[in-house]
């Protein structure tokens, strides 16, 4: 699964970009059919093959009934296990039907791919990508990262080149006293700090009355953490997604106050390990004229992060505190965020199958989750 390209002994990906980007300027209009240009490109290659796509109301509607039926799952307010299976599995199938298509998967097919990079329109940021896929998600079989297509220009991110030899970790847990699962985040990632094979790993935490927005903008305002973490509480506003936040001992942080943190420098990964986290509300764009995110995960991307991890439901204690420990565990013995996040998300679905806790299949990354180490024209040659 995880071969791709050869060549004296060095194992190189073989990345597939899928771009799903609406190519009208303007916003879509409710009730309009949905009209997209799907690209494919396999990175080091000259050709991208693309093709149009048009999603009719009524299969955007089934879509959006699907979404939301999922979250009603979610927050246990409807359905049988079995009848949220199929529904699962539906939705996955839809997206594929809609956007790759068999052509699509035939293109695929040719290529064994080795990671998945599915850059989506900023205006269907709200649909669970996770889930695409023609018998299963294709994020359960490859690393699967999102990338965002905007017409706002972003913050410029961090020079990775610039940085020493030492991981900071800044972790925000259980602010409002009330998550076990929060303690056992912070708790695994605690673990981490000390030295490893040519780096160090230091951990500063804010835990309990202590992560309080002020505490938290005061450590993030000075650049120096390469990763934030937090886990807590989170809200998402589908009517008015800037003010969708995370809960500190003191109050909401929200979407809208993500621009003004002036931090030196961004960090590379923002984990929010919080319910809804990684949501944003369709037909809009990344962040709004004022510089308002659409949701958490928009507002970050916007401001610099380069990986964005977070939820596209409400996650539950378990199994977030599962995503966390595996996934930093993972990302410390493979070295690699994409293999790392997909084995997380691998072992959240296959250990919480018997209540089909969605924390797996809920998981988003946006960034580049393919491996560094890329073929291009020089390495065929």
């Amino acid at each position: 699964m995880f071969g791709g390209y050869s060549k004296g002994g060095l194992e190189l990906p073989t990345v597939i970009h899928i771009s799903i980007s609406r190519f009208l300027k303007s916003l879509p209009k409710k009730g309009e059919p949905l009209q997209f240009l799907v690209a494919m490109h396999v990175e080091g290659t000259g050709v991208t093959w693309q093709k149009n796509v048009t999603v009719d109301p009524l299969a955007e509607k089934r879509l959006l009934e699907l979404t939301e039926d999922l979250y009603l799952w979610s927050i246990n307010a409807s359905f049988t296990k079995e009848e949220a299976e199929e529904k699962l599995s539906e939705l996955g199938k839809t997206l594929h039907k809609e956007f790759i298509g068999s052509d699509g998967e035939a293109f695929l097919g040719m290529h064994d791919p080795t990671t998945i990079l599915l850059n989506v329109d900023e205006t269907i940021m709200n649909l669970p990508w996770e889930l695409i896929g023609k018998n299963r998600p294709l994020s359960l079989k490859l690393p699967f990262g999102r990338l965002v297509t905007t017409r706002i220009l972003p913050e410029r991110e961090r020079d990775a080149l610039a940085e020493d030899s030492t991981l900071k970790i800044l972790a925000i847990g259980n602010p409002t006293g009330d998550l076990y699962g929060g303690i056992r985040e912070i708790e695994a990632i605690r673990e981490l700090a000390g030295e490893y094979a040519g780096y160090r790993i230091e951990v500063k935490t804010l835990t309990g009355d202590s992560a309080s927005k002020q505490a938290f903008l005061e450590l993030a305002r000075t650049g120096e953490y390469d990763i934030i973490h937090f886990a807590g509480h989170g809200d998402f506003s589908e009517s008015s997604p800037k003010m969708s936040g995370i809960r500190f001992s003191d109050g909401m942080f929200t979407a809208a106050e993500v621009a003004d943190i002036g931090w030196k420098s961004p960090p590379y990964i923002v984990f929010n390990s919080s319910c809804e986290s990684g949501r944003s509300a369709g037909g809009k764009r990344l962040v709004s004229g004022k510089g308002s995110g659409n949701g958490m995960a928009a507002a970050f991307i916007a401001a610099g992060v380069t990986g964005y991890a977070g939820y596209f439901y409400p996650v539950t204690d378990t199994g977030a505190a599962l995503m966390t420990k595996s996934f930093y565990t993972a990302m410390l013995e493979l070295k690699n965020i994409g293999l790392a996040f997909m084995e997380a998300r691998e072992t959240a679905v296959w250990e919480l199958e018997g209540t089909l806790d969605l924390a797996g299949y809920s998981a988003i990354f946006y960034g580049d989750a393919a491996t560094g180490k890329r073929r291009d024209v020089y390495t065929k040659a």
